[in-house]
């Protein structure tokens, strides 16, 4: 019977690393996690990790979301975006994500969501009529901003994580 808790302990291990790994690469890491948690939960009949707590990781994720898709806009105008830039942020980092995804499969999307935060505000201004310094430092502040808002997203999922792994050890 130890045997097959630590095969799902070991398990558990590998679900968390895949899920900490998605959340960079907008792959849906802190859903997975989730998904972990609960069954984590459910198996140890919710003694260690209760219901309750994790309703308020579903509300981290989804916070985790809506921070993702605020928080480049929000630094963009920090830093001198006009609405513009603002929109510019929001669309090229959506399309960013995509046309990066597309060239690189997994990591593209990464690297294409923060390129395309940049360029998206940096050609909103400039098609706003901004003169190219304050594109530049719209496109920084977007870029910034879409940074930010992975770490706080991986922040969540390293707490998910950590209560997840706790109660996965608490069953052994």
């Amino acid at each position: 019977m130890i045997v097959v808790r630590i095969l799902l302990l070991i398990l558990l291990h590998i679900g968390v690393v895949v899920g900490l790994l998605g959340v960079p690469l907008g792959l849906g890491g802190n859903f997975i996690l989730l998904a972990l948690a609960l069954a984590t939960a459910w198996i140890g009949h919710f003694a260690h990790l209760s219901l309750g707590l994790w309703f308020v990781f579903l509300a981290l994720a989804v916070l985790g979301e809506i921070v993702e898709s605020v928080l480049g806009v929000v630094a963009a105008r920090g830093f001198g975006a006009t609405r513009w830039g603002m929109l510019g942020t929001f669309a090229g980092g959506i399309l960013g994500a995509v046309v990066g995804t597309a060239w690189i499969p997994v990591l593209g999307s990464l690297v294409g969501a923060f390129a395309g935060a940049f360029l998206g505000a940096f050609a909103g201004e400039i098609l706003g009529g901004s003169r190219t310094g304050p594109s530049f430092r719209a496109g920084t502040g977007a870029f910034l901003g879409r940074v930010a808002a992975t770490a706080f997203k991986m922040g969540v999922g390293g707490v998910i994580a950590w209560f997840t792994l706790k109660a996965g050890y608490a069953l052994v």
